[in-house]
């Protein structure tokens, strides 16, 4: 009589330490779904200025970084000053892209055709604008609280506001593919960008192509900078972290389809990165992802996106047959 209670309580707790057991799988399963979530967030927004600049444009644009530090210095200082954060994130949309006009209009558009010219000339607007942000407005600004709050699950916690990123990333994608799959402007724009001569003997105005589409990089590149600007230190030189990432994601994804490049190369880094960073560190992670970033490359040189334009110009066929 006295073992069954010894045997009923051996049972129970064999349970409660499988519940437990089954608790810290499911907890890690998901927190290296959100880091692998947050990771290719994080990648996509810091390129997807680039993405239309460089691989649309074909200007190596190292002014990138400031552009988004113009996009967190917008959102930083209309917060501050009582504008609500999603509006300060808006607006500093609109004011990248409007410096990105400017710029486009005095000096990048007589860089055309001469990448190593463009690559020196927005080097040196990223050295003025730097310089220029430190004298004017000093070290660094105060922060913008994460908002959104966090939550947890078993021993690990997870910010809603990174959750909210992943969404608006997704938005971004639907939007891009939308505008140059779906609309005049993209046609023109694609038309521009792979034979200026012919769309502009067909009445397109390539002028104005090239300076909307240059100012719809900046503006994407300041709202990135906006969006991420509650996630870093506002500083002078913050868009210096940016620069590699976005550069990385941009040249591994390739330039014919540059939309569905990024996405996969946001992807395909941060499986990479994210369960090497968790298991070995951050460093290793990091480390993880430029080797991963150079096979790449060295076995796709037109980037990811070369194979995957094959595949849609190849279900395009099947559907017109």
């Amino acid at each position: 009589m006295l073992l069954r209670p010894k045997a009923h309580f051996g049972r129970s707790k064999r349970v409660l330490d499988l519940r437990e057991a089954a608790m810290d799988v499911l907890s890690l399963v998901l927190s290296l779904l959100y880091q692998f979530g947050t990771s290719a967030a994080f990648f996509f927004l810091a390129a997807v200025g680039l993405v239309i600049i460089l691989g649309m444009m074909n200007i190596i644009n190292l002014a990138h970084g400031e552009l988004m530090m113009i996009g967190a210095y917008t959102a930083t200082l209309t917060y501050h000053a009582g504008v609500p954060f999603w509006l300060s994130v808006i607006l500093s949309f609109f004011v990248a892209a409007a410096f990105g006009a400017v710029l486009e209009l005095l000096i990048v558009r007589r860089f055309y055709g001469r990448e190593l010219g463009a690559l020196v000339v927005t080097w040196g607007v990223s050295l003025v604008l730097g310089q220029g942000t430190l004298l004017f407005f000093g070290p660094f600004l105060p922060s913008i609280g994460i908002p959104g709050g966090s939550f947890s699950y078993g021993v690990f916690s997870f910010s809603a506001y990174w959750l909210i990123l992943s969404l608006i990333s997704l938005l971004l994608i639907i939007g891009l593919w939308w505008l140059y799959n779906r609309t005049s402007y993209g046609l023109q724009a694609k038309a521009t960008m792979q034979n200026a001569e012919m769309a502009k003997s067909l009445g397109v105005r390539t002028s104005r192509i090239y300076t909307l589409t240059f100012s719809l990089g900046a503006g994407l590149a300041g709202l990135s900078g906006a969006l991420l600007a509650p996630t870093v230190t506002i500083a002078p030189f913050m868009g210096q972290q940016f620069v590699a990432p976005a550069f990385i994601t941009v040249v591994v994804g390739g330039a014919a389809n540059v939309i569905a490049g990024a996405v996969a190369s946001s992807m395909v880094l941060a499986a990479v990165k994210t369960p090497i960073g968790m298991a070995f560190g951050a460093f290793s992670g990091t480390v993880a992802l430029l080797l991963a970033a150079l096979i790449i490359i060295r076995i796709m040189p037109n980037g990811l996106s070369a194979p995957l334009e094959k595949y849609f110009n190849r279900r395009a066929g099947r559907a017109m047959r």
